[in-house]
């Protein structure tokens, strides 16, 4: 049978058995009712349909078909994607017993602010009472009173002196002149603990060679860490660098047939381990005793206490040695008297003495000071002075004194009005 659409006219063919039916035109798309051309009811005016009920029967049908098919294979829909947590950046590790830890920082600290001079942040880092206990402790600090035996007075001007050794000084062992850049915990126990930090000279004092120094820390009271001791540690590779370079400044010379070691003589700074107030004490006593002025009973007084106190006084006292110069009987006599000390507090003999002049005089003399820096740079590290003896007056007992020295010496007793 022939059918006709009622849209476009375009012509079809279908089976008889499909007349009256709905069919879709192949051309245009459009549904009408099959009939044949100029048939009943297949007239110009076709029948109206609707489009919606099949848009919507269509999506139905393909909504049923998606679960369908996702119902027959047996996948449940995938997730969605997971988000990948960040992953966690832990802090650094610090090493509790290198350069970084705790104790070594509060060491470093001390340097930095002797460098910069904040007197406050040094006395808060600093255990006073710990310090006093420490120093009675060391040969020449037996008689310090203790912390809480002292006045008030006492313990500003031990503050004062510990934090001005620190900042202040010519010596290689005032903290501010050097920076540390390397060091470890040696000992830590519960209430103390102990680092060592190796330090270089500072800018613009490069020619200091790079040494070690070992901090004694303890808990104060409010359960805080501070600082209470600092000495100069030597290593065994320092030790061994000293001494060569020490005999190389070592010269022998020959008089009246011996051959004598001498050295020249040069400033010498107090010894790392001479605590500020003992510092401060020697360089007293130094300048009393070479004052003229000063009555025979009083410079007895003050020699004993040189004594006393021993080899902390030597480089004191050697340095005097190079400052002053020979130029007339007053020198003469101050020459004499530091090297008096330095016998009674070493009991060792350099062929000094004060008696006659002139040119080979003044060359024994000489020789006989360049022969105490020898012996200071030989053995006065490992000197101990284990018997001392309290002398007379430095200026008496001279062998034989010549007749001019004789009214040198009533001339500067009268002076004295000793």
């Amino acid at each position: 049978m022939l059918i006709e659409c009622t849209f476009c006219k375009t012509k079809a063919k279908i089976p008889d058995s499909k007349e009256g039916a709905k069919v879709k035109c192949g051309e245009c798309g459009k549904v009408y009712v099959a009939r044949e051309p100029g048939a009943k009811g297949g007239g110009a005016r076709p029948a109206k349909t609707s489009e919606t009920p099949f848009i919507i029967g269509g999506a139905v049908v393909v909504g049923i078909v998606v679960v369908a098919i996702l119902a027959n294979s047996g996948d449940k829909p995938a997730p969605p994607p997971a988000v990948a947590d960040k992953p966690k950046v832990e802090a650094p590790k610090i090493d509790q017993t290198g350069y970084d830890s705790a104790f070594c920082k509060l060491a470093r600290d001390m340097y930095e602010a002797a460098y910069i001079g904040n007197m406050t942040r040094l006395e808060s880092m600093i255990h006073f009472p710990k310090l006093v206990e420490y120093r009675r402790t060391l040969p020449d600090g037996a008689s310090l009173p203790t912390w809480d035996e002292m006045t008030a007075l006492q313990k500003d001007d031990l503050k004062n002196a510990t934090i001005e050794s620190l900042m202040k000084g010519d010596g290689d062992e005032v903290v501010a002149k050097w920076r540390p850049f390397n060091g470890k915990v040696t000992s830590e126990e519960k209430e103390i603990a102990e680092v060592r930090l190796e330090v270089a000279g500072r800018e613009g004092d490069l020619q200091l060679q790079n040494r070690n120094y070992d901090w004694k820390l303890a808990l104060d009271k409010d359960g805080r860490w501070k600082v209470y001791a600092w000495t100069r540690y030597i290593s065994a590779e320092e030790k061994k660098a000293s001494k060569a370079s020490v005999n190389k400044e070592i010269t022998r010379v020959e008089v009246d047939g011996l051959s004598i070691k001498q050295a020249d003589p040069r400033p010498l700074p107090h010894l790392d381990d001479t605590p500020p107030d003992v510092r401060k004490r020697i360089d007293e006593l130094v300048e009393k005793v070479l004052d003229t002025n000063l009555r025979a009973k009083d410079r007895t007084k003050v020699t004993g206490e040189l004594i006393d106190l021993g080899k902390p006084a030597l480089p004191i006292l050697l340095t005097k040695m190079y400052e002053i110069q020979i130029v007339d009987d007053k020198s003469l006599g101050q020459i004499t008297i530091v090297h008096n000390l330095l016998k009674d507090i070493t009991g060792k003999q350099v062929g000094f003495s004060p008696l006659g002049s002139g040119p080979e005089s003044d060359k024994k003399r000489d020789i006989a000071i360049r022969q105490w820096f020898a012996w200071y740079l030989l053995s006065g590290e490992r000197f101990e002075n284990d018997k001392k003896k309290v002398g007379a007056d430095a200026l008496e007992g001279l062998v034989k004194p010549t007749e001019r020295d004789k009214r040198a010496m009533e001339k500067d007793k009268a002076k004295g009005g000793g």
